[in-house]
C-alpha cells in the first residue's frame, strides 16, 4: 500500500502476531539531514571507540550495497560501519543502500532512515514515528522485506579532496570520509525528525501531526518539549522563535554531566537545524564533535562521543524486549496461572522493578506483583490465582538500571492484555476464501481455514457432498498457531465436468460446552467441476462473441463503460481483504491447453493495480498488489510464471490514472479504451519453467494483499502462438501515449513511454470540421518521446490529434482547446 496516513486502530485487548499488517505499510519517508563542507581547517583526530572483543553476540550486523562507489571509498565506508556495528545491537540486518553522485558543492553527503513507522507493538512511545532500522531491533524481526534497505545515504562524488584513509591523519586540505560516513549513518539510525519551518515552526507529519521518536525529547531552555502543542501550538511563530532560540537541549534519562546541545541557529537551517550536535559547545576535536552541521579540512572524529550514544540509546538503540504468549480464556481455574514473559534488556534490567500489572476494573483498581526469575536467565514469571470470574485485564512492566520503565503491551495500561474465567459459551471464529471451481483435470483443492477461539480447538472438518450426495467428512489438520488445511480429493472418475460440490468448515473448541463454528454459518459453499478441453496448438479472440472459454468468476467477458467491445475484466474495482495477513487472488483459466511451439502470447491490456514502493520489484514483499499469467503442466496442480507479475508502474499512463483519484489508501480512477496497451510479447518458453512439446493450462491472475485496490485488470485481443501477431507486433499503444491537461488553454503536454523504439512519429490536429490545422514530423528514434504544443492560437472548440508512427496502429486523442 502507498503512504497514505491512516492511523492504525487497535484493539484495546490486543493480539499480537506476524505477517503482513497494515501498520507496516504506513512507512513514511522523509527529506535527508545532510553533512556541510566548511572551508575551515580544524586539524584534529578523535579516536575510534575501543573494539569489542572478537565473538560478541552484542552487536549489529550492516550490510552495504554500494552504486557507483570507488574501491577506496568503500573500504572507508566499511571501516566506518564497523564502528556503529560494535556501538547498538540488532537481532536484524541493517541493509544501507550507499549512492556516489553529485549533490549540492557545499554538501559532503545525506542520510535518512528510508522509512518511519509507528504504532508497532514494541514501541517506546505510542503515537510517534520511529526509523525502520530501530523498529526493526525494538520488534526483533524484518519489517521491510529482507532486501530492503533501512538506511539511504548519498556521498558527493564531484569532492577532489576526499581522505579515504582510516588512520584519522586527515591533511588539512583534505575531508576525512570516514568522519563523514560515520556522520551520516547516524542520521540514518535516526538522528532525525520531522521538525520543519516554512516561516512558522511545524512539527510532525502531514495531518496527523505525529513527531518522530528524536523529537519526542527537544526541549528549550526551560525544559519544556516542543512536542507540546499545550505550550507551542503547531505550526506557530513561537515555535519557530524556539527552533531559531540558540538553545535546544536533547533530554535523555542517561548518565551525563550536562543535556546535548543541539543546533539551533538564529536563522531556520534546512537539514541542520536541530538535527545536529551545537558547533560552539563542541568544536572540532571534542569527543563529541562528529554530530556537528559541518566538517572541516583536516578534521577526523572516528567516534560518535557519549552525547550522541546517549541519544541514541535513549531513543531505543539500548532498550527493553518483553515477549509475552497471551492468555486464553479460561473456564475453570483449578491451579494458579502462570504469566510467563520473556525479558532481555541491552543495560541490565533491575530484577526488584519487574512486574505483572493487573486488574478487573480495566485499571481503576490494580494490583501488582514482581515477576520473579526462572533457570532461564531471559523467563520471568508469577503464579496467580485469581478468586473472581469475568475479564482480568493485564500488562507487563520492567525497569533497567538506567531507571527506564518500559511495558508491554505499548502504551500500556491504554491498551491492555485480558483474559476471561467463567464457562465459555463462544464458539469458534472461521475465516476461509471459498473454492470457486476445480478442474476435471485435477479434481484436487487444498482447503486452508484460519480458526481461532478463545479458549481453544478440539477439531477442523469438512462436511462435503456432490450432487445431492452423502455427506462425507475431511478432518483438517493444524499446521500453524490458528491454520488448519487439508486436500479435499474426488478419486479418479468419481466426478466429471458439471458436477457440484457442497460444503462447509465445522470447528469444535475444548470447552465444557463444546461449542462449534460453522462457516457458512447456514447452507453450505457450492462450487463446479470445471471441463478441460482438448489441447490446441493455437488460441485467439477478441472476445466480441459469447465465449465460453474461460473457467472461474472472479473474470467475465463483457462489456464496460468508456469501451466499444466486450472484454476479459476482473471485478472492476477488484477488492482487498482489509484485514492483517489476508490476501485475494482472482484467477481465470483458458479450458484449452496450449501445446507448446514458439511460445509466443500477446494482448491488450490495461492494470490498474496497486503500485509497488519505487524501486521494488516483483517478489518484494512491497511490490503490493500485481497481475501475472501463469503455466501448469501438471493440469492444474501447481502454476509456474511465464513471466514476471507487473503492477500500475508497468505503464506511466497507468500510473499517472491510478494516483490521479484516491479515496483513502484506494485508487477510484476509472480508465477508458485510450488507455490499453498492447503487452510486450511474452515468450512462454523463456524463462526455463516450460518447453517445446509441454501442454500448458494458462491462467491469467490478479493478487491482491491485505490493503489498498483499484479499477482492475481489463485485456482483449488475446492471441497465443498466433504467429502473425506473434512477428508483427504493434509499434505504439494508446495507452503509451498521454496528453495534458485536457481540456487546455495555451500548452498541450505529450508523453509517450513505448515499449518499442519509434523511429519517427508524424502528429496531426484536426478542427471539428476535420480540417488539418497542425502537423509536425518528430524524429524520435528512442522508445521515450516529450513534446509540447501552442495551441494558444487555435479556436476554442474539439480537436482530434493523431500520432502516427512510422508503422503500425494510428492512435488518436479528443482534446478541448478552451
Amino acid at each position: 500500500m502507498k503512504q497514505y496516513l491512516v492511523l492504525i486502530a487497535f484493539l484495546m485487548s490486543v493480539k499480537v502476531s506476524l505477517g503482513q499488517e497494515l501498520w507496516k505499510k504506513e512507512a513514511i519517508k522523509m527529506p535527508p539531514s545532510v553533512c556541510y563542507a566548511s572551508p575551515e581547517i580544524h586539524k584534529s583526530f578523535v579516536k575510534p571507540p575501543e573494539r569489542l572483543k572478537a565473538g560478541s553476540t552484542k552487536r549489529a550486523t550492516i550490510m552495504v550495497d554500494f552504486v557507483g562507489f570507488p574501491e577506496d571509498a568503500k573500504v572507508a565506508f566499511q571501516y566506518a560501519v564497523t564502528i556503529w556495528q560494535d556501538l547498538i545491537y540488532s537481532p536484524v540486518p541493517i541493509h544501507i543502500q550507499a549512492t556516489w553522485e553529485s549533490l549540492a558543492s557545499d554538501v559532503l553527503g545525506s542520510c535518512s532512515p528510508s522509512d518511519y513507522i509507528p504504532n508497532f507493538n514494541s514501541t517506546q512511545i505510542w503515537n510517534c514515528y520511529y526509523p525502520i532500522a530501530l523498529v526493526e531491533k525494538m520488534l526483533g524481526q524484518e519489517v521491510n522485506s529482507p532486501t530492503g534497505y533501512e538506511i539511504e545515504a548519498s556521498f558527493n562524488k564531484d569532492f577532489t579532496n576526499w581522505y579515504f584513509g582510516v588512520d584519522g591523519n586527515t591533511p588539512i586540505d583534505k575531508y576525512d570520509f570516514v568522519s563523514t560516513v560515520l556522520h551520516e549513518l547516524t542520521h540514518g539510525l535516526g538522528f532525525h525528525g520531522f521538525f520543519y519551518s516554512d516561516g512558522r515552526g511545524r512539527g510532525g507529519y502531514g495531518t496527523d501531526g505525529l513527531s518522530a521518536a528524536f523529537d519526542q525529547y527537544v526541549i528549550n531552555q526551560n525544559a519544556e518539549k516542543l512536542v507540546n502543542t499545550k505550550i507551542f501550538t503547531n505550526p506557530s511563530v513561537k515555535l519557530y522563535q524556539t527552533f531559531t532560540s540558540g538553545w535546544l537541549n536533547f533530554s535523555t534519562k542517561l548518565d551525563l554531566d550536562s543535556l546535548p546541545r543541539l543546533y539551533a541557529p538564529t536563522t531556520w537551517d534546512s537539514g541542520s537545524s536541530i538535527y545536529h550536535l551545537n558547533d560552539d559547545t563542541y568544536p572540532a576535536g571534542d569527543s563529541n564533535s562528529l554530530m556537528t552541521h559541518a566538517m572541516g579540512k583536516g578534521e577526523a572524529n572516528h567516534n560518535p562521543g557519549p552525547n550522541t550514544l546517549a541519544i541514541m540509546y535513549d531513543m531505543g538503540w539500548k532498550s527493553v524486549s518483553i515477549k509475552h504468549t497471551p492468555i486464553k480464556d479460561i473456564e475453570y481455574v483449578t491451579d494458579p496461572i502462570n504469566f510467563e514473559a520473556k525479558i532481555e534488556s541491552d543495560y541490565d534490567l533491575d530484577s526488584t522493578k519487574l512486574y505483572l500489572i493487573y486488574s478487573s476494573t480495566k485499571f481503576v483498581k490494580k494490583d501488582s506483583v514482581r515477576l520473579m526469575p526462572t533457570s532461564n536467565s531471559a523467563i520471568f514469571n508469577v503464579k496467580i490465582k485469581p478468586t473472581q470470574t469475568g475479564e482480568i485485564q493485564y500488562y507487563f512492566s520492567a525497569r533497567d538500571v538506567k531507571k527506564r520503565t518500559f511495558v508491554f503491551p505499548s502504551n500500556s495500561p491504554t491498551r491492555y492484555l485480558a483474559f476471561t474465567i467463567g464457562i465459555d459459551k463462544t464458539a469458534p471464529v472461521i475465516t476461509h476464501d471459498p473454492i470457486k471451481f476445480l478442474l476435471s483435470s485435477n479434481p484436487t483443492a487444498k482447503i486452508t481455514a484460519f480458526v481461532t477461539d478463545n479458549i481453544g480447538i478440539k477439531s477442523v472438518k469438512v462436511a462435503y457432498f456432490v450432487n445431492g450426495g452423502l455427506i462425507q467428512e475431511l478432518a483438517l489438520a493444524n499446521d500453524s498457531a490458528e491454520r488448519y488445511i487439508g486436500n479435499l480429493t474426488f478419486p479418479k472418475g468419481s466426478v466429471k465436468g458439471g458436477d457440484i460440490v457442497s460444503y462447509r468448515i465445522v470447528a469444535t473448541d475444548i470447552s465444557s460446552q463444546s461449542n462449534i463454528g460453522y462457516l457458512p454459518l447456514t447452507g453450505y459453499n457450492t462450487f463446479k467441476i470445471e471441463e478441460i478441453k482438448d489441447p490446441v496448438e493455437r488460441y485467439i479472440t477478441n472476445f466480441d462473441a459469447l465465449n465460453p472459454d474461460f473457467i472461474g468468476s472472479d473474470f467475465t467477458i463483457s462489456s464496460v463503460t468508456g469501451f466499444d467491445s466486450p472484454a476479459l475484466n476482473s471485478a472492476h474495482p477488484y477488492l482487498s481483504p482489509d484485514t492483517d495477513n489476508e490476501e485475494f487472488n482472482f484467477s481465470t483459466i483458458l479450458k484449452f491447453p496450449i501445446i507448446l511451439k514458439n511460445g509466443k502470447m500477446t494482448f491488450d491490456e490495461i492494470a490498474l493495480v496497486e503500485p509497488g514502493e519505487t524501486g521494488s520489484k516483483f517478489g518484494d514483499e512491497n511490490f503490493w498488489d500485481y497481475v501475472i499469467v501463469e503455466g501448469s503442466k501438471d493440469g492444474g496442480i501447481s502454476w509456474k510464471p511465464f513471466a514476471d507479475g507487473y503492477d500500475s508502474n508497468f505503464q506511466p499512463s497507468w500510473l499517472k490514472l491510478w494516483n490521479s483519484s484516491m479515496s483513502g489508501n484506494n485508487s477510484t480512477a476509472v480508465p477508458t479504451k485510450d488507455l490499453f496497451v498492447k503487452h510486450p510479447t511474452i515468450d512462454m518458453l523463456e524463462n526455463g519453467n516450460f518447453s517445446v512439446g509441454d501442454v500448458v493450462l494458462v491462467r491469467f491472475r490478479l493478487f491482491s494483499d491485505p490493503y489498498s485496490h483499484g479499477w482492475g485488470w481489463i485485456i482483449d485481443n488475446l492471441a497465443i502462438q498466433d504467429w502473425e501477431t506473434a512477428v508483427n507486433p504493434t509499434l505504439l499503444s494508446s495507452g503509451e501515449v498521454i496528453c495534458f491537461p485536457n481540456p487546455v488553454k495555451d500548452q498541450l503536454n505529450i508523453e509517450i513511454s513505448a515499449k518499442n523504439t519509434i523511429q519517427k512519429l508524424i502528429l496531426r490536429a484536426y478542427n471539428s470540421s476535420g480540417k488539418q490545422v497542425y502537423i509536425q514530423d518528430f524524429p524520435v528514434r528512442s522508445n521515450l518521446f516529450e513534446t509540447a504544443i501552442d495551441v494558444s492560437s487555435f479556436i476554442p472548440g474539439l480537436y482530434l490529434f493523431t500520432f502516427e508512427p512510422e508503422k503500425g496502429e494510428v492512435i488518436t486523442r479528443k482534446i478541448l482547446v478552451q
